[in-house]
């Protein structure tokens, strides 16, 4: 254990054997046991309040042999020197039967006046009565002498110093805290409408209309997908009425109250076409991130309720009159292309959804989906997405095709002998011959002898107009959160977001041109 002297400036350390040469280390009296004996022992170090008080007395606080008389206490001499260079006393022999009390004063504060000290030799007792009566029993005398006079107004001196000092020091203090208390509300007062002007750039620095103002070339399409007129045109096709706002928000939040629709929408957009995240999203909104999941969720939603409604597949004179000149020429009655796309996702955490999302044609999990698009390559049927083991004639039977063709032929939008133009892994003849349309697709070729020339040219012919389709399916998949790999966190929306993704197609320029 470690010693060092308490007294003073003294550097005596056990650390450091050159400085206690001949130098013994003795306790402090304990404030338990010695009381009066610790705070003369304090007095006498000299050390700042802070640094030594009653507080700070423990079994390992020391004062070294050379502050004391003779170098150890003695009954004379039982307490160190004064660090502060004062006098030293000798103890007084206390009588057996009489006992020390203190003087009293007849003044309200005692003077601090010292008395003049007689010589020594001639120091005589002076005794006082406590009971006027009882004059001669001896346990009831005080004995006071010229020396503790002397001492006790010289101690009545010191304490009236140090609570005039600490007086001071208390007044220093209330007048530090009041000016720190009055720079804090100051800088307080000026933070604030920083921190508000803070927030209103932000709001500014990153929505719907500061990017539509940017002077960088087609900037909100980058965001969006969209130009900003036909995002207009979404808008008032999404939000009619002015002032009123139809989505059902999961959660009722004071920030999603307060952003515009527009704001809200152009969020949305933002984060289908570049798959932003959450957090980007809300540093760039100044929102929460915890707003930004409830819009997108409750958005996405309300669009896929509100484009689902609508009617895509146009009537059959409406397809023909506007079908490429070339199309028209080789394929006149066939109104619609299909294929089937694949998007990636995270492996499941069960073996049973591993073993149905996983496609041998990828080689990994997937999710499928049915696309069907007009000669120019608009989305007119997108189905929701299936697990990636099914088939491509399976998904034309669960995803509701066939039914919608029939009601096609009952309003009279298809007729018998209409065409529906796909690749060879659709084998739906029969399923199309029970409904009077025709199944065009590339002949195959036999093993035995080479294709004839009539059957190269007709399956040029196909894929020359099937690319449309494939062009269709890589402009959905333009919106990188259905691009990268499906996040299982995504499982719960993602038909909603893979249906809205797909109708938006339908806001951008077509692909063929007339």
């Amino acid at each position: 254990m470690v010693k060092r002297c308490s007294w003073g400036t003294c550097n005596s350390d056990t650390r450091y054997p050159e400085r206690i040469i001949n130098v013994s280390f003795l306790p402090f009296p304990k404030p338990k046991t010695n009381y009066d004996a610790c705070l003369r022992w304090i007095k006498a170090c000299g050390r700042p309040v802070e640094q030594l008080n009653v507080n700070k007395i423990t079994r390992d606080t020391y004062v070294c042999s050379k502050h004391f008389v003779g170098g150890f206490p003695s009954e004379k001499n039982p307490d160190p020197f004064p660090a502060t260079g004062g006098q030293i006393y000798e103890a007084r022999v206390k009588s057996r039967k009489r006992k020390y009390v203190e003087l009293e004063h007849n003044s309200a504060e005692p003077s601090c006046s010292v008395p003049e000290v007689p010589c020594i030799d001639h120091v005589n007792p002076i005794i006082l009565s406590r009971n006027e009566n009882d004059k001669d029993t001896q346990t009831d005398e005080i004995v006071y002498t010229n020396l503790d006079l002397v001492a006790h107004n010289l101690s009545i001196k010191n304490l009236e110093e140090e609570k005039n000092a600490l007086i001071k020091q208390n007044e220093d203090l209330k007048m530090q805290l009041a000016s720190c208390v009055e720079q804090d509300f100051k800088l307080k007062s000026k933070r604030s409408p920083a921190k508000k002007h803070k927030q209103v750039v932000n709001n500014k620095k990153f929505s719907a209309e500061t990017v539509a103002n940017s002077n960088i070339k087609k900037l909100f399409e980058y965001y969006t997908g969209l130009t900003y007129v036909r995002f207009i045109l979404l808008v008032n096709f999404l939000f009619p009425e002015e002032g009123i706002n139809p989505v059902n928000y999961k959660e009722k939040r004071k920030e999603v109250k307060a952003m515009l629709l527009t704001d809200q929408l152009f969020l949305v957009l933002c984060r289908l076409r570049n798959g932003l995240h959450i957090k980007d999203l809300a540093y760039r909104f100044n929102i929460k991130p915890q707003s930004v999941s409830v819009i997108f969720k409750s958005v996405i939603h309300y669009m896929y309720l509100k484009l689902g409604y609508l009617s895509y597949w146009p009537h059959r004179d409406t397809i023909i009159q506007n079908m490429p000149q070339q199309y028209k020429q080789e394929f006149p009655t066939c109104l619609a292309i299909i294929d089937c796309t694949e998007l990636k996702t995270e492996k499941p955490s069960s073996l049973k959804s591993q073993s149905q999302c996983y496609s041998d044609y990828k080689s990994s999990t997937t999710l499928k989906s049915l696309v069907v698009t007009d000669p120019r390559g608009s989305v007119i049927f997108v189905s929701d997405l299936f697990s990636g083991s099914i088939s491509d004639n399976e998904i034309c039977k669960e995803s509701g095709f066939y039914k919608l063709l029939q009601q096609l032929k009952d309003q009279g939008y298809l007729q018998d002998n209409d065409g529906i133009m796909a690749d060879k892994g659709f084998r739906i003849e029969k399923d199309l011959g029970e409904l009077n349309l025709r199944l065009n697709i590339p002949p195959f070729a036999s093993t035995a002898t080479q294709m004839s020339s009539g059957d190269v040219a007709l399956t040029r012919k196909i894929a020359a107009h099937r690319i449309h389709i494939e062009r269709s399916i890589n402009q959905i998949k333009n919106f990188k959160i259905v691009n990268r790999r499906i996040p299982g966190t995504l499982f719960y929306n993602i038909n909603e977001i893979w249906t809205v993704c797909s109708l938006l197609t339908n806001f951008q320029d077509t692909l063929v041109k007339m």
